[in-house]
């Protein structure tokens, strides 16, 4: 997009912004551009309310730090935009930039997962939900990295999957040998959904009710839908469960750069959080279940 190429030469050029702040910015911003294509938006009528729904999208996929890293970058160019005379607001200026104080991420325990993976399912959409959330639970895949999943992608003999996360990057996620086996009755209530719809070339591991790819829109209502159903409290996102997945396996005494490698973090200091989480429970299991500890309480 014209637009975003000027705005990153206008940061880089006159504003001497560094080179990783410049690619930042672009990663960003060409995100965004691939929401404005699917909404039929241009940087002109691009709403307040088209600004919500893109920071719903986002809190689906990205950390709450991610996300306000991002809404800077887009609030910058909307600067931007106005001083060229572009646009006469920004559209994301209604929304809060105050980064909350340091807080832990919302974490299931492993009976809330093995709640959620219990389920009764009578129906193919029932089907998909349950293998959506295992394989990210399974897996540690982001919710885009999951939804961009085609079928030709599953290694069921070296039980792993190659994925393009952020920055391009790719790596291989792992499932077990009971993911396996459930993804394999998936794949066969998926083919016979699909071929009731005329829809047998579709490719994505995951549909929607119409046999297209699952959009990320949707994946955001299912799992509200599922925390409802629930009855649970806590934030349910799927990042929600990717911390699940990260937490439970420090816990079980994972090396924290087996588990950054698996999350596809770039830094070291991005999986240390799920130190702090482990940390946490095991005050907790110590406060609950050890005999001085509950005499001081």
């Amino acid at each position: 997009m014209r637009e975003i190429e000027d705005f990153l030469s206008y940061i880089e050029s006159i504003r001497g912004l560094s080179g990783n702040t410049v690619k930042s910015y672009r990663v960003d911003l060409e995100e965004w551009e691939i929401f404005l294509g699917k909404i039929g938006k241009s940087v002109e009528d691009f709403s307040k309310e088209d600004a919500k729904g893109y920071v719903r999208e986002m809190m689906a996929e990205f950390a709450e730090r991610s996300v306000i890293r991002k809404l800077t970058a887009l609030r910058t160019f909307y600067g931007y935009m106005q001083k060229r005379g572009v646009v006469d607001s920004d559209p994301f200026s209604s929304i809060s930039m105050r980064k909350k104080e340091s807080r832990l991420p919302s974490v299931l325990t492993e009976e809330e997962v093995k709640e959620l993976l219990s389920l009764p399912r009578n129906s193919f959409r029932d089907e998909r939900d349950h293998m959506l959330f295992l394989l990210i639970y399974n897996s540690g895949m982001r919710i885009g990295e999951a939804l961009s999943v085609d079928v030709g992608d599953l290694d069921f003999q070296k039980r792993r999957i190659l994925i393009t996360g952020k920055g391009d990057k790719e790596r291989f996620v792992f499932f077990s040998k009971g993911t396996g086996d459930e993804m394999r009755v998936y794949l066969a209530l998926r083919s016979e959904y699909l071929s009731q719809l005329g829809r047998s070339d579709e490719e994505a591991l995951f549909i929607g009710t119409k046999g297209g790819r699952l959009p990320f829109s949707s994946a955001h209502i299912i799992f509200e839908e599922y925390r409802a159903r629930l009855g649970w409290q806590k934030e349910f996102t799927p990042h929600t469960l990717r911390h699940s997945f990260a937490t439970h396996m420090m816990d079980r005494g994972a090396d924290i750069r087996l588990v950054q490698e698996l999350l596809g973090h770039e830094s070291i200091s991005t999986t240390q959080i799920y130190t702090h989480v482990s940390r946490r429970r095991l005050k907790s299991v110590y406060d609950g279940t050890h005999p001085h500890a509950k005499e001081n309480k």
